[in-house]
Order: structure tokens, then C-alpha cells, then sequence
């Protein structure tokens, strides 16, 4: 017998509908039980034996989590700086983030706010903190909002469409397997970009150098 705890919850959220696509990702955002991957592409595979319409069920989940991602920046502007780096750091070592790393990216976001709002939706975990790491340097609300709801509809239509498609290429798709080889597969792509970007930062480092010597 196959174990399949995300396609089992998921079959739970399914009785109550796009409401309960919604609850769920806006739960997620802040009680992150199921990875938001595995919850979307049990999603889309939901979608494909015809639980709820695909562009609706993206719109639900990613409206859901907007909320949960737009609550989580107003808390913690409520809360202030200072207060608010306290429960960050001591959160951030639950999920195996560094204090040295979320202190780097703080820094980056007063630099290039828009580009690393979109783009931290699209890696897992460190989307959780995009919200506090915004509101910590007193960044622009709208712009950050915006750019995180861009960010949430490209995250969750990748997902959901993977698993839209898995569920009609393959006869029997078990979703935590297929969430935990998804996963597999992500981490690979940032890892090499990462290569790829700190090779092109070094490189231009190395040729500026260069040109100050000569």
C-alpha cells in the first residue's frame, strides 16, 4: 500500500471547494504543514479528474496566499524593526536559514526591491520570509506587493499546470512522490543558477579589478 499524506489531506481540502483551496494556501503561509509545491500539484491533479476548474483553482490559491503574504508584511510592520529581526532570526534557524543570510538579504532587498520580491516567490522556503524580510527595511508597500502577486501567480501556475499534466501523462501519480522529485528538480535549477550568477558577479569583479590596476 502507497503512502500519499499529501494526497490525503488534499482530498480533505477538496470537500469544501475553492474555499478550501484558499484557507489552505493562506494557511500555508504561515503554518506551512504541507510545502506549498506539494499542496499545488496536488492541485493541478485534482483538476485534471475534474474537482474544480485548473484557472480557478490557480486563482484561489494564489489569491489565498497573496493574503496570507500581504498580512504577514503589515504584522510585522506593526511590530517594528527591532522586535521583528528578534522572532525572524530566531524562526529563520527552524527552516535552516542563517542569520548571516536573511542580514545579506535585508541589505539586498534596499538595493533592488521589485526584482527580488518577484523572484524570492520562487524559491521554496525562502518565499515564507520574503514578507518580513520587506517590511523590516521600510520598503515600498506597493511595490513589494506587486511584485510577491506576480511572483505567487507564476510559483503557483507552475505548479498546478506540473500537476495538471503528471496526472494525464502518468496512470497512477502518487503526490508526495511526485512532490519530492518536483522538489528534487527545483533545487537543482536554483543551484546552478546560483553557480551561474556568482561566476558572472566574480568574473566582472575580477575584470573591474583589473581595469583599476592597469
Amino acid at each position: 500500500m502507497e503512502i500519499d499524506p499529501i494526497g490525503v489531506v488534499m482530498r480533505w481540502i477538496s470537500i469544501y471547494g475553492l474555499i478550501g483551496l484558499f484557507v489552505a494556501a493562506l494557511a500555508e503561509r504561515f503554518v506551512p504543514v504541507i510545502p506549498s509545491y506539494g499542496l499545488l500539484l496536488s492541485v493541478g491533479i485534482s483538476a485534471s479528474d475534474g474537482s474544480w476548474p485548473m484557472p480557478a483553482a490557480i486563482a484561489a490559491t494564489s489569491i489565498g496566499s497573496f493574503c496570507g503574504c500581504a498580512a504577514c508584511f503589515y504584522c510585522v510592520r506593526a511590530l517594528g524593526s527591532e522586535r521583528a529581526m528578534r522572532v525572524l532570526l530566531s524562526a529563520s534557524g527552524w527552516f535552516g536559514v542563517s542569520a548571516d543570510r536573511i542580514e545579506s538579504l535585508i541589505a539586498s532587498f534596499q538595493r533592488s526591491q521589485t526584482m527580488l520580491a518577484f523572484g524570492m516567490q520562487l524559491v521554496p522556503t525562502v518565499r515564507l520570509f520574503a514578507p518580513v524580510l520587506a517590511a523590516l527595511p521600510q520598503s515600498h508597500p506597493q511595490r513589494f506587493l506587486l511584485a510577491s502577486a506576480a511572483g505567487i501567480m507564476t510559483w503557483n501556475g507552475l505548479f498546478v499546470g506540473i500537476g495538471f499534466v503528471a496526472s494525464h501523462k502518468l496512470e497512477e501519480v502518487n503526490t508526495t512522490t511526485l512532490a519530492c522529485a518536483v522538489l528534487g528538480c527545483v533545487l537543482l535549477v536554483e543551484f546552478v543558477a546560483l553557480r551561474i550568477s556568482r561566476t558572472i558577479h566574480a568574473s566582472r569583479k575580477e575584470g573591474s579589478v583589473s581595469c583599476q590596476n592597469s
